[in-house]
C-alpha cells in the first residue's frame, strides 16, 4: 500500500471492490469444493500409477498352465521380470528406491 503511487492505488481499490461484489455470486464452499475435489483427484492418479505387479501376477497365474516344474519356473520366471520392471521404474521416479538400489548389481542381489 505504501508503495504504490495515487493512481495505483486507486486502481487497487476498485479491484478490490470487484472482486468483493464478484464473490458473492459464487459461494466461497462452491470453489473450495472444487479446489478439494481437484486435489483429491491428482493424487488418485499419482496414486493409480504406481506400477502394482497384483494384475500381472493374476494373468500370468491364470494363463500359464502346468503344474510341473517347467510351469512353475515360466510362471516364477515372468514375475520375476514384471517385479524387476516395476522396481526399474520406481528407482528411476524414487530417491530412496535408487538409494537401496544403486547398481544393478544390488538389483541382482
Amino acid at each position: 500500500r505504501f508503495l504504490l503511487s495515487e493512481e495505483q492505488r486507486r486502481l487497487f481499490e476498485k479491484l478490490v471492490l470487484y472482486c468483493d461484489k464478484s464473490a458473492e455470486l459464487i459461494p466461497v464452499s462452491f470453489v473450495l469444493g472444487f479446489y478439494v475435489a481437484l486435489v483429491l483427484e491428482r493424487w488418485w492418479g499419482q496414486f493409480r500409477t504406481v506400477p502394482a505387479p497384483d494384475g500381472l501376477m493374476v494373468a500370468v497365474g491364470s494363463s500359464v498352465r502346468g503344474s510341473d516344474a517347467r510351469g512353475r519356473l515360466l510362471r516364477r520366471t515372468l514375475l520375476r521380470y514384471g517385479s524387476l520392471a516395476a522396481l526399474l521404474v520406481l528407482r528411476a521416479v524414487s530417491t530412496p528406491v535408487y538409494k537401496r538400489f544403486p547398481t544393478t548389481d544390488h538389483l541382482v542381489q
